[in-house]
Order: C-alpha cells, then sequence, then structure tokens
C-alpha cells in the first residue's frame, strides 16, 4: 500500500468511490464530467492524494487551499479545505485512513500549511464527523447538518465565516437556478437532471446557470441547485422530488 499525490497521469484513477461497472449510463456520464473537469482544474480548484494498492486507487482525499476552494466559507489564507474523502469498505477499518491523512500531514507541512478544514455532517453514510474527530480534528461551529472542523498543523485557531444564502431569484417567473461546478460526479448528474426536469415545464419558469468560482459561490452563499431563491436538496434527489419542488413554487408564485 503507498500513498501519492495525484497528477496528470493518475486521472483515469480518479473518484474510485464510484465503481463504473455498476453505475448508469447518465451517472457515467458525470463521472466522465468530472475527469475532465479535474484535469483542467487541477493544482488550482482541486488537489489531492490517492491510496493505491499496487497501482489501483481505493482511496482518495480531495481538497483545495482556502484562496480557491469552492465552499462557501471565507477562510484565511493557506488552509487546505478537504471537498470529500472516502476509503473502499473492503480497505476501511485496518489504519489506511491515518496513513492517508498521516502522509497529506507530512505534505502540507512541507508547504508551511497553517491546518485543514473540512465541513463534515451529521450523516454516518458520507463524511461523518465522528470519523475526523478520531484523525484529531476538532469542531469549530455547528449548522446542521455540517459539522466545521479543523486539524491544526502550523496554527492552532483560523478564522472561518460561514457564508449565509444570498441569491435573490427574477421576480417574473420561478427561477431555477443551477451552478456549474462539476467536481462531484453526483453533483453533474443533479445538474443535468434538474436542468431537463426544469426545462420540462416550459415557459412556467426561467432557467439560470452561473459559472462556480469561489467568487460567486461566497456571493451567493452557494454552489447548490436553487429552486426560487431556496436550498431545496441535499446531496442526491430524484427527478420526482425536483419536479415537486419546483411545481410548489410555481403554486406559490401564483398566489
Amino acid at each position: 500500500m503507498l500513498v501519492k499525490k495525484v497528477t496528470l497521469d493518475d486521472l483515469v484513477d480518479t473518484y474510485c468511490c464510484i465503481q463504473e461497472e455498476t453505475i448508469d449510463e447518465k451517472h457515467l456520464e458525470g463521472l466522465y464530467k468530472s475527469r475532465e473537469w479535474f484535469t483542467v482544474n487541477l493544482g488550482k480548484y482541486v488537489e489531492g492524494y490517492h491510496l493505491c494498492d499496487n497501482e489501483k486507487a481505493v482511496g482518495l482525499i480531495y481538497y483545495a487551499m482556502s484562496e480557491n476552494a469552492l465552499i462557501p466559507y471565507k477562510i484565511e489564507k493557506n488552509v487546505a479545505c478537504i471537498y470529500c474523502t472516502e476509503i473502499l469498505p473492503d480497505y476501511s477499518h485496518k489504519g489506511y485512513g491515518r496513513m492517508l491523512f498521516g502522509f497529506m500531514i507530512k505534505e502540507l507541512l512541507r508547504e508551511d500549511c497553517k491546518g485543514i478544514f473540512i465541513a463534515a455532517t451529521e450523516f454516518k453514510e458520507w463524511m461523518y464527523y465522528e470519523h475526523f474527530q478520531k484523525q484529531g480534528f476538532k469542531e469549530i461551529n455547528i449548522k446542521s447538518p455540517y459539522r466545521l472542523m479543523y486539524l491544526p498543523l502550523l496554527q492552532e485557531d483560523i478564522s472561518v465565516k460561514m457564508c449565509d444564502l444570498n441569491y435573490k431569484p427574477s421576480k417574473d417567473k420561478v427561477e431555477v437556478t443551477l451552478f456549474k461546478n462539476f467536481f462531484c460526479p453526483i453533483g453533474v448528474y443533479m445538474y443535468q437532471m434538474i436542468k431537463e426536469v426544469a426545462k420540462s415545464f416550459g415557459d412556467k419558469i426561467k432557467l439560470v446557470e452561473i459559472e462556480a468560482n469561489p467568487e460567486t459561490i461566497r456571493k451567493y452563499g452557494t454552489a447548490d441547485p436553487l429552486i426560487n431563491g431556496k436550498s431545496k436538496f441535499f446531496g442526491s434527489a430524484s427527478e420526482e422530488e425536483v419536479e415537486n419542488a419546483i411545481q410548489e413554487e410555481i403554486e406559490l408564485f401564483k398566489k
């Protein structure tokens, strides 16, 4: 087992958390688009490490430095902000998570990084905060379902400000707002699916697409899809849930 920093030569191994042979065509398209996004943005909006069993990636940590991180938080410079981390089930609970984090910490210390930030969650299935407590992260704030956590390296505390949702939708029609952030394959799938569902409502809605970058995400306080300025989904959602959310806002708009 070894840990390596992700380079352009490793892009075919990115997102080992998604098994290509088990997903449908639309999710597979999302995976390929995220790999394209990773290729363009590696070293700027994303960096990472892979845990490898021989040549096979079986674990990952993807992150960006705070100046360029695509997250709705204002954080002082030179802090590593984790987007996601995963170890495949067959390799879990064997100490490989500590191995992966240990390698990352050594690398970041060479770069004089102040510490590592993560918006962990209260969901056991994804980025569960207790896993990061075991790695030494301390809780600095709670905004359910998120737990903001920090692992000091060269600086004991950092300045973190949560950005409030601050998007004003169109007034003439119900607006479906999508942020073009293709880091996560599930996010790509949701983007395309919500766009298709929104178009099925014809002229009842207005579709707005915004490029996701640190400035727009912090300005509006989100990179999640919005229905008439409201965040209605956490993570994945079904087509039916999206249709219902849009229809609900249309009914409210009529009143």
